[in-house]
């Protein structure tokens, strides 16, 4: 460990586990295997791996160049979202139907946006997952997940729903939260104070300088709640996890992500959160070798992020008004041809429903649904119904990608031509995207009802950059190399092999085995709360 971590650093993780343990009892569990996860949502593989071998994120850099951590790629599957992702770690789902963080829901008959609560929790109660196959089930915690996933706490965004539950979960929530504190309360109020000041004369500089104030307010609250306040007390949290023994414990640092979408991933403000975040994953580590059982500290990425230009920006005009309120254009006979794939040629009959479609702007990729029925729309049906929208989305300069369904399965519209995909090598695409992506989203469009009747991707338009439909400056959730190709860090002694990852369920179904199966449950909290009334 003095390779990885200074003495004074592991002077401190001893003295730190002897002043919580004497405070804080102990729990039960008796599994001798014990998982703290790191979560890096959204961060770019490649500035992992510069850090890597710069230096620049000195304890990473360490912890990798000592030969105590294993690091490889790992590709998760698509859509490359935080949602998709989530549900396939925590309830090992390979087809979730989560097409991204934002969407038309059809069920619901609305949009939906899984920083909303409420959202999340009826996403969550409709998974279908059965009691016990969570990695977190047997009295695992997480924080600032979306999902619950059978974690004993109550700090996840399905969890904010209810006032009721968080209430009663206080008292559990807020244990040994003073003893654990790493700082005076002054020192950390003027900390916290000194960070407000410098997120607000930022955001005010950003915005007259752009002349465009939309998402300052919420990035500002985002800064110095979230980011400050809630990611100070999740950390605190897990470093009493563990002297406590909780047997896993599931930690989301979502600060990058959030910066990275106003400011763009290569930002001064996006890399500082990175070197704030490995001084944080050098305190885990230390606590996590201090305390007996050891913790075997695993962290990943679930996504990278590119560089957004918004179309906005580029061409005065948002996407729903290009698509659906822009000059009459025919659709391209070899186009029609394709999709409708020896099919007879269709006609529309009007015997429908009068369409209210809803354009989605998730980032760089937009769900486009053209009406708002219960079933997704097929090429038969958009080629008869329409046509000048497939014609529009296919020939604007900022668009790459069309995907769309084609009977049973699903095909992309990329540079005059439909590709399904088996036939993606032969694609025209820019170098900047994905092929195995590209391909991996078409086979799972047709298991994801809830996915757009078109799904849009913008265009590449620099070395790692991509033309964005929301107003953001970095996205994810599309198919570009940087943003599909992920990281997993792990211990060499682990007696798993957790290299060429080609699916998150798999993350899930081996990390399952070697923390959760055949352990003991733990006794909830409700269950005691119960108990005592």
């Amino acid at each position: 460990m003095s390779e990885v971590i200074n003495p004074q650093l592991q002077a401190w993780a001893r003295d730190y586990v002897w002043r919580v343990g004497s405070k804080v009892g102990p729990l039960s569990d008796s599994r001798q295997r014990k998982l703290l996860a790191v979560h890096l949502d959204g961060v770019p593989k490649s500035q992992l791996d510069e850090a890597v071998r710069t230096g620049w994120m000195p304890f990473l850099s360490r912890l990798v160049t000592s030969g105590a951590y294993a690091l490889d790629d790992a590709f998760w599957g698509s859509p490359a979202s935080t949602p998709f992702f989530q549900a396939g770690f925590l309830y090992g789902l390979r087809h979730p139907n989560l097409p991204a963080y934002s969407w038309f829901d059809r069920e619901l008959g609305r949009k939906v946006q899984m920083n909303t609560p409420t959202d999340t929790l009826a996403v969550e109660s409709r998974l279908g997952c059965r009691s016990g196959t969570s990695l977190l089930s047997g009295g695992g915690h997480t924080y600032f997940s979306l999902f619950q996933a059978e974690a004993n706490n109550r700090l996840c965004m399905s969890t904010l729903a209810s006032y009721k539950v968080m209430a009663r979960s206080f008292k559990y929530e807020m244990e040994g939260i003073l003893t654990a504190r790493t700082q005076t309360p002054l020192s950390y109020v003027r900390s916290l104070g000194r960070d407000a000041w410098n997120s607000f004369t930022e955001i005010y500089r950003w915005g007259r300088a752009l002349q465009d104030w939309r998402h300052e307010g919420g990035f500002l609250m985002s800064r110095v709640l979230l980011q400050r306040l809630g990611w100070s007390f999740a950390h605190t949290k897990a470093l009493v996890d563990m002297v406590r023994g909780v047997p896993a414990v599931y930690l989301v640092y979502g600060n990058y992500d959030e910066v990275a979408h106003r400011r763009g991933p290569c930002s001064t403000q996006a890399l500082s959160e990175l070197q704030r975040v490995d001084a944080y994953l050098a305190e885990l580590y230390a606590v996590a070798q201090a305390v007996q059982p050891g913790y075997d500290l695993i962290f990943f990425t679930d996504h990278g992020h590119v560089d957004s230009h918004p179309i906005e920006q580029r061409g005065g005009q948002r996407l729903e008004d290009i698509l659906l309120r822009g000059a009459p254009v025919p659709l391209p006979e070899d186009i029609t041809r394709a999709l409708l794939d020896g099919r007879p040629q269709p006609v529309d009959t009007g015997l429908h429903a009068p369409s209210e479609p809803v354009v989605v702007e998730s980032g760089n990729f937009s769900h486009v649904y053209l009406t708002r029925e219960r079933e997704p729309l097929e090429a038969v049906q958009l080629v008869a119904r329409y046509p000048e929208v497939l014609a529009r989305a296919m020939g604007h300069p900022d668009i790459g990608i069309v995907a769309l369904r084609r009977g049973d399965s699903a095909v992309a519209i990329i540079g005059g031509g439909v590709y399904g995909p088996e036939e993606i090598d032969s694609a025209p695409l820019d170098g900047e995207f994905s092929r195995r992506a590209v391909a991996d989203f078409l086979r799972e469009l047709p298991l994801m009802p809830t996915a757009g009747d078109l799904v849009l991707y913008g265009q590449a338009v620099s070395r790692g950059g991509t033309v964005g439909f929301a107003w953001e400056f970095g996205s994810h959730g599309g198919l570009t190399r940087t943003e599909t190709n992920s990281l997993i860090c792990w211990p060499t002694h682990l007696p798993v092999d957790l290299s060429g990852l080609s699916h998150v369920t798999q993350l899930h179904e081996r990390l399952s085995e070697l923390y959760r199966d055949g352990a003991r449950p733990v006794e909830r909290p409700e269950e005691r709360w119960a108990e005592a009334t």
